[in-house]
Order: structure tokens, then C-alpha cells, then sequence
């Protein structure tokens, strides 16, 4: 049976079946790669240590602070409330320990927003 063990929303996928690891594409081309359990359990340790580097924990938190950001715009009455928002959050970014790590993500939240925004208005 595949399993997937990770699916990106851009339509990625990693799956897992018999001894392999499936890696698929957006146009539904694949590689395998064999790995067992073992291998299995030394790749998630790898992984996690990649998830868990500070600066990617920087970009989540950066992340983070984009999503509170838009709220607090989308929630704002004036445009005063609005830039204070935007103001806030830039401050926050700096404070973090890796503050451009953490505006990269900062900007793939407002990136994804403002490029759908763009879409809609065509």
C-alpha cells in the first residue's frame, strides 16, 4: 500500500510503499528511491534537525507574524490602526534571532496573499 508522508499544496507529493521512498512532481513524473525502516527512522532524524535549524524556526515564526499581521490589517478600522499593524510586525521580525530569515517568511505569507489578491482583480 503507498502511503504519502507528505503532500505540498502545489501538488508535490513523498509517499512510502514497500521498502521506497516515491517523490512526485506536479506533472506526475517519480523517482524511487529504496530505504528501509532503518533508513526511514535516520532520515526523520535528519529532517527534524533541518526543520528544527533556528533560522527555519526564524522563517516559521516570521511566518507567523505575516498571518497576525494581515489580521490585524484586515481588522483594522483606520488606516492608522493599519500601518501601526504593519509597523508592529516589522519590529517583531527584527527582535527574532535570524531577522532576515524570519522576514522570508514574513514576505511567503504576504507574497501568497498579495499574488492571489492580484488574480482575482483580472
Amino acid at each position: 500500500m503507498n502511503r504519502t508522508v507528505y503532500s505540498h499544496p502545489d501538488g508535490f507529493t513523498l509517499a512510502f510503499n514497500d521498502n521506497a521512498l516515491t517523490a512526485t512532481d506536479d506533472d506526475g513524473k517519480s523517482v524511487s528511491l529504496p530505504i528501509g525502516p532503518l533508513g526511514l527512522v535516520e532520515l526523520a532524524a535528519e529532517l527534524n534537525a533541518i526543520g528544527n535549524d533556528a533560522g527555519n524556526l526564524a522563517e516559521g515564526a516570521g511566518a507567523g507574524i505575516g498571518i497576525d499581521c494581515l489580521n490585524a490589517v484586515l481588522a483594522g478600522a483606520t488606516q492608522g490602526e493599519r500601518l501601526r499593524a504593519i509597523q508592529s510586525a516589522v519590529l517583531d521580525l527584527q527582535r527574532l534571532a535570524h531577522p532576515r530569515r524570519a522576514a522570508g517568511g514574513f514576505a511567503g505569507v504576504l507574497v501568497n496573499v498579495l499574488e492571489r489578491g492580484l488574480e482575482l482583480s483580472k
